[in-house]
């Protein structure tokens, strides 16, 4: 009894969720150490266990953010992993545009989410199935993490908006001239088209057909991860 009364009062102990919950409610061009340790009522130190620096701090958020969408995400079971590829990449940049403004901060460092977790050992496993090695496998992974981020960045700088900001900037640029018709006729397509995820779909498919062009080549040769290293 004496240690429940000695306990009474004393305010939640610091953890990882009550941190990201506080930084919740600071906007993001605001959210620093200061502010988070101002929202939990404690000094600014006693947050350094759990993230060192304003960089941590948003990282934090932003991949709390990034998991807790990504446990929204149903990615139907699909044996053909050039279908299942695809999925993954598309269902990777709608999260990405969930997140928003912290998408600077998302990190894929090998840090994800249980949920996230299951979908990429899935993933892994049709890729090795389908031929690759496991190595081979986690790269191209993070290859289409990658463009899913460039494509979710460019989703996010149009404003949603049906304008590619990059063919926009060369037409401009271009405007009065008869120069380089070759780039006029490239902003021009991305104009008419009015499809922010052209490239995206165009980036996809080249990571399919070249893995697929890779397996077919392969003809019973082993992963290069399992061939030695040449001198």
């Amino acid at each position: 009894m004496g240690t429940a009364a000695r306990g009474r009062g004393r305010p939640p102990r610091l953890s990882r969720d009550r941190i990201i919950a506080a930084a919740r409610t600071v906007a993001p061009e605001d959210l620093t150490m200061q502010a988070v340790a101002d929202a939990l009522g404690v000094d600014r130190k006693s947050l350094n266990y759990h993230v060192s620096d304003r960089q941590g701090l948003l990282e934090l958020v932003a991949f709390d953010a990034f998991d807790a969408g990504f446990r929204r995400v149903v990615v139907p079971e699909r044996d053909d992993w050039r279908e299942l590829l695809h999925l993954f990449a598309v269902a990777v940049v709608d999260v990405l545009v969930q997140v928003g403004v912290l998408i600077s901060y998302v990190r894929f460092d090998g840090k994800a989410g249980l949920s996230a977790l299951a979908v990429v050992e899935r993933i892994v496993a049709t890729l090795v199935g389908a031929g690759l090695s496991p190595g081979e496998a986690g790269r191209t992974l993070k290859l289409i993490a990658q463009i899913a981020q460039a494509a979710a960045r460019e989703a996010l700088d149009a404003g949603h908006g049906p304008i590619d900001a990059q063919a926009a900037a060369v037409s401009r640029t271009l405007y009065g001239t008869e120069e380089f018709p070759l780039l006029r006729a490239i902003a021009g397509a991305h104009d008419a088209d009015a499809l922010i995820g052209r490239q995206f779909q165009f980036d996809i498919a080249v990571v399919i057909d070249g893995l697929q062009r890779r397996l077919e080549n392969r003809c019973g040769a082993p992963p290069d991860d399992d061939q030695p290293a040449q001198a």
